[in-house]
């Protein structure tokens, strides 16, 4: 009998995401998880995700202004230490991730990078200067694999690294803060929109407010909720405050209080003006909540119009306004698209699914098959 596959997981952020696909690895292969000890149950208590099959995690310092200086270090032992086959990284501009890539080059491990955002966002996020365009240039360069969340996310990073020489995977973003035990699910709010998250200007949380202020002006019930913290929420912060169906969050939001947050809303809105795939749709259909989300970047790859969400122009209020009234005035369309949510997050969305269509390129990798 072969050994079992071993693969190594270094995730400095999305401790969530890497934990979830280690949990839907684990039943195939034996994986090291390590996580940043600042990023790990700050979006959802990781102790509360139902695991089925073992795998090792290690949590370490990897802030420069913490315990990097110890952390860091130990954390690239941790990696090579478990002589993992394959190693996937997170496509993060920090220089400790960097370097270790290039350490696992010279080493010869194969890399498998999942690049989140292959073009960074047009209105702040995800960041970019010349000295993170180096980082990420290294990162691509040494990975013998690149998963991106989609298609569409695809052709956006072979725009960005028409050099790129390795192997493009679609892979796709696994549901998230979905309710630890099923029997946890409420029925929503009647007429709640919720828009979450980290308010960049990307996001079109101006274009949802222009949205609300034409549900008001048609007398369409409703209650929005914006929840989240960023420059947005400064600068539209008076207007909001000035709309008396507009309840803003402007805090840190702990996991218990974030997922009430989901399961309280009707929909949830995604009216992104530019995007590659988003956790905040991946959490929608984690607790079985319909989006109505622009159409824009990787979400039609999986936001399917009148079956799981509804897609509107990016930038163009009137139409959120149109399908947002839609979704808040039929009790039976809200019903089809909650329906689609949960099916879509059974389906291609399950982190078992995910982790099974990557053993094929681990496999490839490491030459050999997994038992």
């Amino acid at each position: 009998m072969a050994k079992r596959l071993r693969v190594a997981i270094y995730a400095p952020h999305f401790a969530e995401y890497s934990y979830r696909l280690a949990s839907g690895l684990a039943h195939h292969c034996d994986v090291r998880l390590v996580l940043n000890r600042k990023d790990a149950n700050q979006q959802w208590e990781l102790a509360d995700i139902d695991v089925s099959a073992p795998f090792e995690t290690r949590i370490r310092d990897l802030s420069l202004r913490r315990g990097g200086a110890i952390g860091i270090p130990a954390s690239f032992m941790d990696i090579i230490s478990f002589r993992p086959d394959v190693i996937h990284c997170h496509e993060v501009p920090e220089i400790y991730t960097a370097k270790l890539i290039q350490l696992l080059r010279l080493l010869g491990i194969p890399l498998v990078l999942t690049v989140h955002d292959a073009i960074p966002h047009s209105e702040g996020g995800s960041g970019t200067s010349p000295r993170e365009d180096a980082w990420r240039g290294r990162m691509r360069a040494a990975a013998s694999i690149v998963t991106t969340h989609g298609e569409s996310c695809i052709a956006d990073f072979h725009r960005a690294s028409p050099d790129f020489k390795g192997e493009t995977v679609s892979s796709m973003h696994g549901v998230l803060m979905v309710p630890p035990d099923k029997s946890s699910f409420t029925e929503p709010e009647s007429g709640r929109i919720l828009f979450f998250g980290r308010m960049w200007a990307y996001k079109g949380l101006d274009v949802f407010i222009d949205a609300i202020d034409l549900l008001a002006q048609r007398g369409v019930a409703h209650e929005a909720i914006v929840a989240g913290r960023g420059p947005e929420m400064t600068r539209l912060g008076a207007r909001m405050e000035a709309m008396p169906t507009v309840k803003t969050i402007n805090a840190y939001i702990s996991p218990a209080d974030t997922g009430r947050l989901f399961q309280s809303a009707t929909v949830v809105a995604l009216p992104y003006k530019d995007a590659s795939q988003s956790g905040v749709l991946a959490s929608a259909y984690g607790n079985a909540r319909p989006v109505v989300a622009s159409a824009t970047g990787g979400i039609p790859d999986v936001v399917m119009d009148g079956v799981n969400g509804l897609l509107v122009p990016p930038g163009d209020a009137s139409a959120l306004a149109d399908a947002l009234e839609r979704v808040l005035t039929s009790k039976a369309l809200a019903a089809t698209l909650a329906e689609g949510a949960r099916q879509t997050a059974a389906g291609p969305l399950n982190w078992d699914h995910i982790a099974e269509r990557l053993l094929a390129s681990y496999q490839r990798l490491a030459g050999r098959t997994v038992n």
